[in-house]
């Protein structure tokens, strides 16, 4: 089973409808395939399934000019609900599990040709992609009969499938899972690992119901992955952000597109890798909804997603907080604004209410004011300079205050390295050091003294007196 980077369009490819297929017109599910039926839109369906001819298979490790080799090939075109489209290559090979072990391995690198054809070219031209897809994400499903206990593979057999490796290991150190569902029979065997899984003594409805589940795995690993690289890549541009030189709107601007971002991704990892991880919910079956869980487990899919889901938690509630800040910025810049409005207009009421007492002044009817002399004289002089000095106060304050204002600006839009964030609060609250330099070079100080001097006994702290009299 591999993992692409291809997506599935409705419309696309499909049957003749345009439309996937049920698994169960096309898979032997027994008994439970009306509640694969019943939950079609929540688990895998079938886009293509194409017959290969086996004697077209050519293998780069194992050897298939052997006499027993591969009598059948099909090749899968599978979606997960997510959309995701994963390539599935099933081999029937007539040769002992020992014997499969470079098989195993010439299928996990996909080394391997049908009609000289690389697999991931033939897939390509077939769903109509234009360049090739296979992820990093596979897992690998190894079926054998076992009529009696007898035909049971022993645990040597067991690892050395698992691991793809003809060698022997030590059973105290292995990440095997056996879920207890699987073995309970005596002719039946379920082993799992993170990139392989052997199912023996099996019904056909248990092995079905294991394919369609390593599809939903490897699909939630490859979209987990996906997943944690976007959230670093995010975490990335939050931390390098420029704080200092920016202005509130593109801090805004940048929160706000990380904010939508993270919103996607947390829906994208309940929707893709959490709620697949639940098969019980849907499919009432011991035996494939224990092996559905153990694959997840052995995978790694679930502990990964946990802490996937806190990291985006994380960093969503950084993305609030500084959103907050945000807005305690704006709230100071607008309160400057208002008193600068405030300046404003009562420097404009100052000079006009001074501007009326000057003609209040000169419109009297008193002897101060001659009707034969100019309102420029030199006798109104005295007068003139209180009204100059009103005005000089009422400047000088204006400018007080807007010197203030600048001042504190500058102090809140000061430069900062922009790692400032962590490592500057780090310094400031556990007393470390930045250093934004090249070492200086100091000379050694002065070895110590080998012998030094007793240093003088320190006297005793006086008593402390009791508190009772």
């Amino acid at each position: 089973m591999y993992a692409t980077s291809w997506t599935y369009a409705p419309g696309g490819s499909g049957d003749e409808s345009g439309h996937p297929n049920h698994p169960a017109g096309l898979l032997k599910l027994g008994r439970l395939a009306t509640f694969y039926e019943q939950h079609a839109d929540q688990l895998p369906q079938v886009l293509l399934r194409e017959q290969l001819d086996p004697l077209t298979v050519a293998c780069r490790r194992w050897n298939t000019t052997a006499a027993s080799g591969i009598t059948a090939a099909t090749l899968w075109y599978l979606t997960a609900p997510s959309g995701q489209i994963l390539l599935a290559l099933t081999l029937d090979v007539d040769t002992p599990l020992i014997a499969c072990i470079p098989l195993l391995e010439d299928l996990y690198y996909a080394d391997l040709t049908c009609d000289s054809v690389g697999l991931e070219e033939l897939a390509a031209s077939r769903v109509g992609a234009t360049t090739p897809g296979l992820l990093q994400e596979r897992h690998q499903l190894v079926f054998r009969a076992s009529p009696t206990p007898s035909d049971v593979p022993s645990a040597d057999t067991v690892q050395r499938v698992i691991y793809r490796a003809d060698l022997p290991a030590r059973p105290e150190h292995s990440s095997i899972c056996l879920p207890d569902e699987l073995n309970r029979r005596p002719t039946t065997t379920g082993a799992l690992g993170p990139y392989v899984s052997l199912l023996t003594g099996h019904q056909d409805y248990v092995e079905n119901a294991a394919f369609l589940s390593v599809v939903q795995a490897v699909a939630s690993a490859a979209r987990l992955r996906e997943i944690q690289v976007l959230a670093d890549s995010y975490t990335r541009h939050f931390r390098n952000r420029s704080d200092g030189s920016a202005r509130p709107h593109e801090r805004r601007t940048l929160l706000e597109h990380i904010t939508d971002a993270l919103g996607h991704l947390e829906l994208e990892l309940g929707y893709s890798v959490e709620t697949p991880a639940d098969l019980a919910t849907l499919i009432p079956s011991l035996r494939p909804t224990a092996y559905h869980t153990a694959l997840y487990e052995a995978m790694g899919v679930t502990e990964r997603a946990a802490k996937i889901s806190r990291g985006l938690s994380r960093l969503a509630n950084s993305a609030a907080a500084e959103l907050t800040s945000i807005q305690s910025a704006e709230q100071r810049s607008a309160d400057r604004r208002r008193v600068r409005t405030v300046a404003a207009v009562t420097f404009v009421t100052t000079v006009t209410a001074t501007l009326g007492l000057l003609f209040a002044f000169f419109g009297v009817n008193s002897s101060e004011v001659d009707t034969h002399r100019s309102m420029f004289d030199h006798t109104y002089t005295p007068v003139y300079a209180l009204i100059a000095s009103v005005l000089v106060l009422a400047f000088a304050l204006y400018a007080t205050l807007q010197a203030v204002d600048r001042a504190a600006l500058r102090r809140d839009r000061t430069p900062l390295p922009t790692w400032h964030g962590t490592h500057r609060l780090l310094a400031h609250e556990l007393g470390g050091s930045i250093l934004n330099g090249t070492p200086v070079t100091t000379s050694l100080p002065p070895l110590a003294d080998p012998h030094p001097a007793p240093s003088p006994t320190p006297s005793p702290p006086p008593a402390r007196q009791s508190a009772e009299r």
